[in-house]
């Protein structure tokens, strides 16, 4: 089912004879907006509607329209009470018109890589639509629904939150048939009251499952052993459990639940992102046969654990955001890689932690050791991560800047060394890659 003009104001309540398809749809003026339904959004201090010229220039044929502004010219104009609702409104009834199975996928850190696997797994059978980039919010999700064709079988949707009833709402949008929780770390911890606000919030993603709908959690988490859900994870006690085989630089190899499987990406906590992507393809029908070519081709969103080489050295490019929890694991996954006498974790600030940020960073200090060979800080707050470091034999070094990392890093880039880059998004570490590449 095509989304008319037509359609989109009968859903509304309005009536409109317009059959022109909508084939783009944004808040922002400046995005691809060719046939497009134009939706402003009245911010702070921001008003989408002071910018729908642009949106017209850009070839929108229509928006939604707060009433009470005065109507532009040059485009179908439906009038709405709020116009961030009625975007809700209309992805919702277009989810139920496509009618496809949903896979809802939330938690502190890896729910872009989880989503990128189960889409691959799921494209083995099935025509998918996925969350691109961090189209995750109440606008982001709606838009991600909005853009998805009419043919999709399976939608899989990134859930974010910043604050209790995000992800409630969220899922009651989207009433997905399987729900992930992906893991509890501590980003938006000063919101919602430490590790257990986060996990609370987490879990707010069954409030739209449907009836008869599966929810899958990270079972080596504490905070989650009492829900009623399918946990999987390394501990004994999972529902299922996972073992790793081999890891090596070129991906790894694990059992779960007796089978033996593989992904070309590293480390453990990758590959309990690629289990729940499992779970999905065998609770929707997909033979195990069909589940591994599906983790054969996954390709993870650029920076999340990103392999590549700088001359002859071998890089772990996971700079696109960081967490305690997701940096312990990036420092795991490092300690376990064989052939490489130089194991080298430059490591930066994390944001978001709340009052306890030193003592999180610290944390992070305390997992590094030996086989890691080399820390090398990078921030104000990286400084925080040298507190917790005790082990003599690991050199560490700090760095202010950038560029005094990579003076600090360049004469160990070499065959024998393997890099580990890890962050919060806003230290931008990947722009070392530039400086060494220079």
């Amino acid at each position: 089912m095509a989304i008319t003009i037509s359609k989109v104001a009968e859903w509304l309540g309005l009536e409109v004879e317009d059959e022109r398809i909508l084939q783009n749809f944004a808040t922002d003026s400046r995005a691809e907006l060719q046939n497009g339904l134009y939706i402003p959004v009245k911010g702070a201090r921001v008003d989408g509607h002071d910018f729908v010229g642009g949106a017209v220039e850009g070839g929108a044929i229509a928006a939604l329209w707060k009433k009470g502004n005065a109507v532009p010219e040059g485009l179908v104009v439906l009038e709405v009470e709020d116009t961030v609702k009625a975007l809700q409104y209309i992805a919702k009834r277009y989810l139920e018109e496509i009618d496809p199975k949903v896979v809802a996928i939330t938690g502190s850190n890896g729910k872009t890589s989880t989503k990128d696997m189960v889409e691959s797994v799921l494209a083995e059978r099935y025509k998918t639509h996925k969350t691109k980039g961090n189209f995750n919010s109440d606008i982001g999700l709606p838009l991600t629904v909005l853009h998805m064709p009419e043919e999709t079988d399976v939608a899989v949707l990134e859930m974010g939150m910043s604050g209790f009833g995000d992800i409630a709402f969220l899922s009651e949008l989207a009433e997905p048939d399987i729900a992930l929780v992906t893991n509890i770390g501590e980003s938006h911890a000063e919101h919602v009251g430490g590790r257990q606000g986060i996990a609370k919030a987490k879990l707010e993603i069954k409030q739209g499952l449907k009836p008869n709908g599966l929810l899958i959690v990270d079972g080596d988490e504490p905070l989650l052993e009492g829900v009623k859900a399918l946990r999987v994870g390394y501990n004994s006690d999972c529902d299922r459990v996972i073992e790793i085989e081999e890891a090596s630089f070129n991906g790894t190899r694990f059992l779960y639940a007796g089978k033996r499987f593989a992904i070309p990406v590293l480390g453990p906590h990758q590959v309990r992102n690629a289990v729940y992507a499992i779970e999905c393809g065998l609770a929707l029908g997909l033979s195990e046969k069909q589940i591994q070519q599906g983790l054969d081709h996954v390709h993870l969103t650029p920076m999340r654990m990103e392999r590549l080489f700088v001359g002859e050295t071998a890089v772990i490019n996971d700079a696109y955001n960081a967490s305690p929890t997701s940096m312990i694991a990036a420092v795991g996954t490092l300690k376990l890689l064989d052939g490489y006498p130089n194991k080298v974790a430059v490591l930066g600030d994390m944001y978001e932690l709340g009052e306890n940020e030193r003592q999180l960073h610290a944390s992070v200090g305390a997992y590094i050791s030996l086989p890691i060979t080399h820390a090398i800080l990078v921030g104000e707050k990286g400084r925080w991560i040298g507190e917790g470091i005790s082990d003599p034999s690991v050199s560490v070094e700090y760095a202010q800047t950038i560029e005094d990392a990579e003076k600090l890093l360049s004469p160990l880039m070499h065959e024998k060394t393997v890099v580990l880059l890890k962050a919060s998004r806003g230290m931008a570490l990947e722009k070392l890659l530039e400086q060494l590449n220079s």
